[in-house]
């Protein structure tokens, strides 16, 4: 058998910056997903990209805010 490895525990700090980061894009996936849903290719590409770039930006901020690495 072997032995189930050990998960390591989640800080206060992670848990904090998994928040915000969620607080903060869940609005954004939102308006995406609604911008895709009657628009043309072009536009829901140009959507989902503006949210992908959000989403890095926002994670390096947080990263660097919380000072995760």
């Amino acid at each position: 058998m072997q032995k189930k490895k050990e998960q390591e525990e989640i800080t206060p700090i992670e848990k904090k910056s998994v928040l915000t980061t969620f607080v903060l894009l869940f609005p954004a996936m939102l308006i995406t997903t609604i911008a895709t849903i009657n628009s043309s290719i072009l536009l829901a590409g140009l959507a989902i990209a503006l949210f992908c770039y959000q989403a890095i930006l926002l994670k390096s901020f947080v990263d660097d805010h919380y000072a995760l690495e």
